[in-house]
């Protein structure tokens, strides 16, 4: 069985100034992974490089000097000092390594409990490595079960399913009073990061009419360009808020930009169509007593937080359910594992059962004087067969041991009574 280990560090162990210091540019990471290639004890190797972690998977010849030749080139990747770095770094091997790649596929390990970019990251990795020709049987394996892993986690459970960002909250609101976003008006009130992540995630909704206003036309114009929306003019505020059906505030205003008196004369002005503003600005940017007109909806920060607070509860009690099937897929991986493993000595049973009655049988027809071809081979099936169910029930003792502690203690005793040989 190969020996497999985890170098890294993530959002937990580092600050952003170390993970940014370490991480690996894409257009660099081929030439870093045959530059890991080289180095001696490491036979296979893979490199997790996001904005929230960097971790290297390799199969080493033995885990300890494998891990010391991983940290040194990190260090000199870097240019941290081998003993700074040293404290920012986990270290797992074999099973436990195993195991916490699994979690990092399926988003238990995230910032963002059960965000779904990990696994597209960790795919493009595994590929870039493939391409390179760093990778070979045993992470081509480890990573296939590692995505089947992630599958399960997102078809088995509703981990993916709730937003745990103010941001992707705010857009899940309106989703659920609009329904299809495709033909609403959106306007979005600030270009900062906020506003930027709102429109993120409303294009991804499939949202089209988006249309953004900022005090700075430049920064409205670089924002909308981005997601093929439009900038408007900050001045005329009021009108496009009168063509809009949902309003995202997100400024850093100290004043209240959308009171009541604006928002009656809009709403005479629409006729009463329903409109929704929800402000994740602090301070306010909307007067909540907005919210009493009526079709009127309107939702600020606390109101967001604690849709936040039901949803990151909700996640947490399914990455319990995804924390089984990650259990379940560790197991089988090793227990495949473990059967392959056990293959040579499963054959060099068989064959040797097989010799033994072979060499009785040409005793026997030595001393009997047996020469009929047809005779003979006849007597040879019949041999086999013996052999075969003689060999089945210590085969199945072999295989099915895959759950009993003394597994090892089996294989050992079949070599030992059959006198076969351990394989390399």
């Amino acid at each position: 069985m190969f020996n497999l280990v985890l170098v890294g560090l993530n959002h937990r162990t580092a600050k952003i100034d170390t993970r940014q210091k370490a991480s690996f540019d894409a257009d660099d990471l081929p030439q870093e992974l045959n530059r890991l290639s080289t180095m001696p004890k490491i036979h296979e190797s893979m490199i997790l490089s996001t904005c929230n972690r960097v971790e290297i998977l390799s199969c080493v010849e033995q885990h300890s000097e494998g891990i010391d030749t991983i940290e040194s080139f990190l260090s000199e990747h870097s240019s941290i000092p081998l003993p700074e770095l040293q404290e920012k770094l986990y270290r797992y091997s074999d099973e436990q390594a195993v195991r916490h790649l699994f979690r990092v596929a399926s988003s238990l390990d995230s910032m963002v409990l059960g965000e779904p970019q990990i696994l597209g990251q960790l795919k493009s990795c595994y590929n870039t490595a493939s391409d390179a020709r760093t990778v070979g049987t045993h992470l081509n394996r480890l990573l296939q079960s590692a995505f089947k892993t992630a599958k399960r986690v997102r078809t088995e459970t509703n981990i993916g399913e709730y937003p745990v960002s103010v941001s992707s909250a705010a857009v899940e609101l309106v989703r659920k009073i609009f329904g299809d976003l495709q033909k609403t008006r959106i306007l979005i009130v600030g270009a900062g990061k906020m506003g930027e992540t709102a429109i993120r995630h409303l294009s991804e909704t499939g949202a089209q009419s988006v249309y953004v206003a900022n005090r700075s036309p430049e920064a409205a114009r670089e924002l909308a360009a981005k997601f093929r929306g439009t900038a408007v003019p900050f001045t005329e505020l009021r009108q496009w808020i009168t063509r809009a059906d949902i309003v995202i505030t997100s400024t850093g205003a100290p004043e209240t930009l959308i009171g009541l008196p604006m928002v009656h004369s809009i709403m005479h002005d629409r006729k009463s169509a329903p409109i929704v503003f929800i402000d994740i600005s602090v301070p306010r940017n909307v007067d909540p007593e907005i919210g009493t007109i009526e079709n009127v909806f309107c939702y600020d920060i606390d109101d967001l937080g604690a849709v936040v607070e039901a949803n990151l509860h909700e996640r947490l009690r399914a990455a319990a359910a995804a924390e089984k099937i990650v259990d379940q897929e560790v197991h089988a991986f090793y227990a495949k594992l473990k059967s392959m493993d056990l293959g040579p000595a499963v054959i060099q049973v068989q064959g040797h059962i097989e010799e033994i009655c072979k060499t009785e049988l040409q005793r026997y027809m030595n001393k009997m004087g047996f020469q009929e071809p047809k005779q003979v081979q006849e007597l040879e099936h019949m041999i086999s067969r013996i052999a075969a169910k003689i060999a089945h029930p210590l085969v199945m003792q072999l295989r099915n041991g895959q759950e009993s502690p003394s597994e090892a203690d089996y294989a050992d005793l079949i070599r030992r009574l059959f006198k076969t040989k351990e394989s390399d």
